[in-house]
């Protein structure tokens, strides 16, 4: 009994320490998970990790979530990962990392193009609207909203197609405005000119899976060497497919933020 109370106590203590910790150590790190996703899918074993390593997190559920269906635009998630970056400061950050799944880390990308962070990971980095088979297979979607922001109907919804990795899609409602946001290669979401106007000065780390599909892999490798070079971005590929690399990957992304947050 007296060594279970003795466990009980120390677990109590490591919690109630934590936070301390944290704002001592004065890393705030906001995690954007991938298309369809929450913060408590495929990022749970990153995010847990990143705690117990000392790092202040937040994790906002983003407008892409599968439950929120893209309900707001580009400048709508911009704001909210500014208000999660806050929250940390709040709690004592004093450096402010991203780290995007996906589309999260193709959000923290054109994120990073108008706001200086102190580092930006990209985990198996997706959504380019720029690439042939993406607009391909969204031509009709883009023509549809494109003839609705014509006639006056930015704001109002229709049902838009949606691609993700693994040859998944969907039909989505969401306003014709914010599917072209997010959608159109012409659009604020174009992965290649987002990671060309990634603000100098940032660092970077670009993970991908070896078991990626070519055509994810191709587009980002195109992303990736369009980022500033300095300083040099660090690129690694790593085993594992597109939802692997968030738990393949957590050791790493700790101890590059640790190295470069000194």
């Amino acid at each position: 009994m007296r060594k279970l109370i003795t466990t009980i106590l120390s677990l109590l203590l490591g919690i109630l320490t934590a936070p301390a910790m944290a704002a001592e150590n004065g890393i705030g790190v906001v995690v954007l998970h991938g298309k369809w996703d929450s913060p408590n899918g495929h990022n749970i074993k990153l995010i847990r990790n990143l705690k117990s390593a000392g790092f202040l997190v937040e994790a906002p559920e983003m407008t892409w979530s599968g439950s929120r269906g893209y309900d707001t635009g580009v400048d709508g998630m911009a704001k909210e990962i500014t208000a999660a970056a806050d929250k940390l400061r709040e709690q004592g950050a004093k450096k402010i990392f991203l780290v995007g799944h996906s589309l999260g880390a193709a959000g923290a990308v054109r994120y990073a193009t108008q706001v200086k962070v102190d580092g930006l990971v990209a985990l198996a980095p997706g959504h380019n609207p720029e690439g042939a088979v993406f607009k391909k297979n969204t031509a009709s979607s883009i023509a549809k909203a494109k003839e609705m922001v014509a006639k006056g109907e930015a704001d109002e919804k229709g049902s838009f197609l949606d691609l993700n990795t693994g040859s998944r899609s969907k039909n989505i409602r969401m306003k014709a405005s914010v599917y072209l946001e997010f959608m159109d290669s012409d659009g604020p979401m174009n992965f290649r000119q987002n990671a060309a106007a990634v603000q100098p000065g940032i660092p970077v780390l670009w993970v991908v899976g070896a078991s990626e599909a070519e055509g994810s892999r191709r587009m980002g490798q195109f992303a990736f060497d369009s980022l500033p070079k300095n300083p040099p971005p660090k690129f690694v590929e790593v085993p594992g497919e597109h939802l692997d690399i968030p738990d393949n990957t957590y050791a790493m992304v700790i101890d590059w933020i640790k190295e470069v947050a000194q």
